[in-house]
């Protein structure tokens, strides 16, 4: 865990697993961590008062879902995210904070763009940026 002063600013993201892009997906014993080369975001107000930014992406997210089940892994899972929700306690979860770690049950349904699904039932999770986001700004109208 890298110590940080009082004065360094953690900057906070909002993303959401829908025409996110996963990269890659690796399961080891009761872990799954996904890798995005893109994902759906933005960065929430710097200074107070401030409102977020428009919708964009970013790119080089990573998602480590902890003590986990797979109830589906069905084909390739890559490429963009197609349909993605997320429930924690029951509830639909709409967007993620990022960085950000959670120690709670939670359900990740995953259809890609290719067909492939899969559905993970998760006790913790923890998201964060392996290196600069590099966002950008969506154009689409």
């Amino acid at each position: 865990m890298a110590w940080r002063t009082p004065t360094e600013a953690v900057v906070m993201w909002e993303w959401q697993l829908s025409e996110s892009e996963v990269s890659d997906a690796q399961r080891r014993a009761d872990s799954v961590t996904l890798h995005f080369s893109a994902v759906t975001a933005r960065i929430l107000g710097m200074q107070a008062g401030e409102g977020p930014s428009a919708w964009g992406y970013a790119q080089g997210l990573v998602l480590d879902l902890h003590q986990v089940q797979v109830a589906q892994w069905e084909g390739f899972a890559a490429g963009r995210i197609a349909h993605g929700r997320l429930f924690q306690a029951g509830k639909l979860v709409p967007s993620l904070p990022v960085p950000a770690q959670e120690s709670v049950a939670s359900v990740w349904e995953l259809r890609f763009a290719n067909g492939a699904l899969l559905v993970l039932a998760a006790q913790a999770w923890q998201c964060r940026f392996a290196g600069e986001p590099r966002f950008r700004e969506s154009y689409a109208c």
